[in-house]
């Protein structure tokens, strides 16, 4: 064994480990961050001399817009759950968007069917590669349990996909029981 091969290995092992670092802070930075939001608030008195605030400027008559006063509101409140889950939906959207054209066309299977075998054979790759540089038993053992999952969901998530096997018989029982129905329509 050469001396400096395992110096390189780890060194390699850190590199790895510190650029999924950075790419994984990058995505995820942006969905937590807590940014200031500004809304600009109406309010104006009625003739009944009821204070009423909205922040609507088109929910307000026409004959009180010239006495409306508005104000800025800044609020620093964290974000709820509702919000990040919306950002999250987003940046889902955005991620599959952009790598929606990125799977080949595989011959003989549909265009859904293409993307799952393509993102399962990259999701392998990477977890075999994971398997290969980690020197902790539970890592190892953890990319194991999800290559042994990755195998057992993609031939299901293959059956079940849009165009697929299930898709194609459900279509052919539609075809049967039409054809039920319109034999029994000409008895008489």
């Amino acid at each position: 064994m050469i001396p400096g091969s395992k110096q390189g290995n780890n060194q390699r092992r850190w590199i790895l480990a510190i650029w999924l670092l950075a790419v994984t802070v990058s995505l995820v930075m942006p969905l937590a961050s807590n940014e200031a939001l500004a809304t600009t608030m109406y309010s104006y008195i009625d003739e009944q001399g009821t204070p009423v605030i909205t922040d609507n400027i088109n929910t307000i008559p026409e004959r009180y817009r010239a006495r409306v006063r508005t104000t800025d509101q800044i609020s620093t409140a964290p974000q709820t759950a509702g919000t990040i889950q919306e950002r999250m939906s987003n940046f889902g959207r955005q991620l599959r968007d952009m790598v929606s054209g990125a799977a080949p066309n595989i011959s003989g299977l549909s265009p859904s069917q293409s993307e799952i075998l393509t993102y399962a054979g990259l999701a392998a790759i990477v977890l075999l590669v994971a398997m290969y540089m980690s020197k902790g038993q539970g890592v190892r053992l953890l990319a194991l349990w999800c290559l042994i999952m990755l195998g057992l969901a993609t031939p299901v998530l293959m059956y079940v996909s849009k165009d697929g096997p299930m898709d194609m018989m459900k279509y052919k029982a539609s075809q049967v029981e039409k054809q039920h129905q319109n034999r029994a329509q000409q008895i008489p």
